[in-house]
């Protein structure tokens, strides 16, 4: 009964746990059905904060990071500093589960193991958690990557072992929270969550901002302090003050005590989940650094001597709900703020300053002659690998000094010097122009292609086209595929059968739709958003025979070694050939340099290639010669496990990229 009561007196706190604990079941187990796939990360504040660093260590964002994580990260700091952990009291899933795991405990009359508060075992445990947020933080902000990742028994759990985990990293972690926590009392959050020492450290900040005062003051001194050496400075003294000083003062919440009222039962110690001594609170409140807020003695006191408030005048029917108020206005206010503005993933700029080896800085360019270039719809950029792919493709246009990119809008802006480049200039440079193959004509029905040309905006990615592709595709004309040509505005060729006839308005309305109804693998479709413009309609433009469309839309792969070709010297050169419709398929062309690397280590090979045979069907083409036989290339290409040489001393054995089925056949190569 006792148990029954303290749940229903502290409902607010369960109502909160338990709701977020079912809603990531439902949504990670697809019971309700979304479109959109389920982020694990997506408002975890302790991503969010791992951002935030990396974002003021290296002015970019880890990949997949947004501001919405990063103002849940400072939600999480707002609340520590202001009132008390309350993430980890009311919406931490892994504090829900530990509760679970203390109760399933006593249900079944098993012991736990008691680690008093303040012994040198807890001392000593405290370390972990500290060391594993320098572990985390050092590593996250070095790779622009989300460490954490790796080891986060939640994120393993979530992602149904299939994020971006260290498989052995995410197993230790599972069974360290399940029997550590089985055994003793919230052992995660005591001695190894990393977001706990974060909040028991911002407990303190008043010693945390004279610490990172002092950072700055160096900085401005010139004195060159590596951000490792204050990142170990937060861990160090974030144990140091926890463990030797333990009560933070400059809270404005916490659980006040009528120490008049007590009765000294202990009933406040045993249900809290830290066993925090309030008994022996002397002072009218508990400023533990463990404390949550999570309001568990309050609900036990059988004589009303707790209650949350700012003093011991507060009433406590009121009171009780603040925390449970604050924590989701908090979570509301960072994903509001966190919607209003993006942070750019990467904001980097060069060769506007020249550094010397003695270190004087001579200014290259002015910078306030510099204007911005405002680009959308760049789809390829979509995390931190894209964005600085990006960036790196921007450095080799001259006039260019710098970038920001959003990947949440896949935009960028870029900086450049008007008196060297322009907009358009800028534009074609970072250009591709792109084909897609909407359907493949049948040559035998028809011997050539009407192109019709069309103008477009808001198409400079380089999946755009893709995507205008599909569109015509889902109409059933015969369309047979499009490619483009940079222009402003875009030039568009549309490669349609010569008894189509499709007017200006039949474009105009396909370009301008504003989804796409995309299939997706195992059924279904989604729902994509897309923001294009039609310009102009120049009618037809041409023609071009069907079997040169076919192959201008086949995208070959063509690897042979000269050394090979002078060994075979006057040997008879054969092609082993596998056809097969499906050899057109990008994962296809992905996967051919790793077949032509096996078997480039073999005698004989002498190319490896994917093309169009003469029937103008995909194929996989082997060159060989004398000691190479069919036979053997056959038992080559079927091996479970190919040689795959990265360096000269990188070599591996990995499963196979490719698989066949049915053998090929041999033909006499000719030139």
């Amino acid at each position: 009964m006792a148990k029954r009561s303290t749940i229903l007196r502290n409902w607010p706190k369960y109502l909160l746990q338990w709701g977020v604990l079912a809603a990531l079941i439902v949504f990670i187990t697809g019971i309700i059905p979304s479109e959109e796939a389920v982020d694990p990360e997506t408002y975890c504040p302790m991503g969010g904060l791992q951002a935030l660093a990396t974002y003021l260590a290296n002015n970019s964002l880890p990949c997949s990071m947004s501001s919405v994580q990063v103002m849940m990260g400072i939600a999480l700091v707002a609340a520590v500093v202001l009132f008390s952990k309350l993430f980890c009291a009311y919406i931490c899933p892994l504090g829900t589960v530990q509760d679970l795991l203390g109760k399933a405990r006593n249900a079944m009359h098993i012991k736990g193991i008691k680690v008093r508060n303040g012994s040198v075992l807890d001392k000593v445990l405290r370390i972990v958690k500290y060391a594993l947020v320098f572990w985390i933080f050092y590593m996250t902000v070095n790779a622009s990557e989300l460490f954490c990742k790796n080891l986060d028994p939640y994120y393993a759990v979530a992602t149904g072992f299939k994020g971006e985990i260290t498989l052995w990293m995410s197993i230790v972690s599972i069974s360290v929270v399940v029997l550590g926590s089985f055994f003793i009392d919230m052992f995660w959050c005591r001695y190894l969550c990393p977001l706990g020492a974060i909040s028991n450290t911002l407990k303190f900040w008043v010693w945390i901002g004279v610490l990172f005062g002092a950072y700055y003051v160096a900085d401005v001194l010139g004195a060159d302090i590596p951000w490792a050496v204050l990142l170990g400075g937060f861990c160090i003294v974030g144990y140091l003050l926890e463990v030797f000083h333990a009560k933070p003062k400059l809270q404005i919440l916490h659980v006040m005590k009528d120490q008049a009222a007590c009765n000294n039962c202990g009933l406040c110690m045993k249900k809290c989940p830290y066993h925090i001594d309030i008994k022996s609170c002397v002072n009218g409140k508990v400023d533990s650094v463990d404390c949550t807020l999570c309001g568990e003695c309050v609900a036990a006191c059988s004589t009303g001597a707790l209650k949350v408030g700012v003093s011991r005048k507060c009433k406590g029917g009121f009171w009780k709900f603040v925390p449970a108020v604050l924590t989701v206005a908090l979570i509301a206010f960072g994903m509001w703020a966190g919607g209003k503005f993006e942070l750019p993933t990467i904001d980097m700029e060069w060769g506007i300053e020249n550094v010397a080896e003695d270190g004087t800085v001579t200014q290259v360019v002015d910078p306030s002659t510099l204007q911005t270039l405002s680009i959308d719809g760049l789809r390829s950029v979509k995390c931190y690998g894209s964005s600085m792919a990006f960036k790196a493709k921007l450095q080799k246009i001259a006039g260019v000094y710098g970038v920001k990119t959003y990947v949440k809008r896949h935009a960028a802006d870029i900086l450049y010097d008007p008196a060297k480049t322009t907009p358009e200039k800028i534009q074609e440079a970072i250009y591709v122009p792109s084909k897609f193959r909407v359907q493949t004509p049948d040559p035998a029905a028809t011997d050539s292609l009407k192109v019709v040309t069309i103008r477009t905006e808001g198409m400079y990615d380089k999946m755009d086209i893709n995507y205008l592709g599909m569109q015509m595709r889902l109409t059933g004309k015969k369309i047979y595929g499009l490619e483009t040509e940079f222009a402003c505005p875009l030039i568009v060729r549309v490669f349609m059968d010569p008894s189509e006839d499709l007017d200006e308005d039949w474009f105009e309305e396909i370009v301008e739709k504003e989804t796409l109804d995309m299939p997706v693998h195992g059924g279904g479709t989604k729902a994509m958003e897309l923001n294009y413009k039609f310009e102009d309609y120049e009618g037809v433009t041409g023609t071009v025979s069907t079997e040169e469309f076919i192959r201008n839309m086949f995208s070959p792969f063509r690897v042979q070694w000269k050394s090979r070709i002078e060994e075979a010297g006057d040997k008879t050169q054969y092609v082993y050939e596998i056809v097969d419709k499906n050899y057109e398929k990008p994962i296809i062309l992905r996967n051919m340099p790793f077949l032509s690397n096996h078997l480039s280590r073999f005698d004989g090979v002498i190319g490896v290639y994917l093309d169009l045979n003469k029937d103008l069907q995909p194929a996989i083409q082997i060159r060989y010669a004398d000691p190479m036989t069919e036979e053997k290339l056959w038992e080559l290409m079927t091996m479970e496990t190919w040689t795959i040489t990265y360096k000269k001393d990188d070599v591996r054995e990995e499963p196979a990229k490719l698989s066949f089925k049915t053998p090929g056949t041999s033909y006499e190569y000719t030139e």
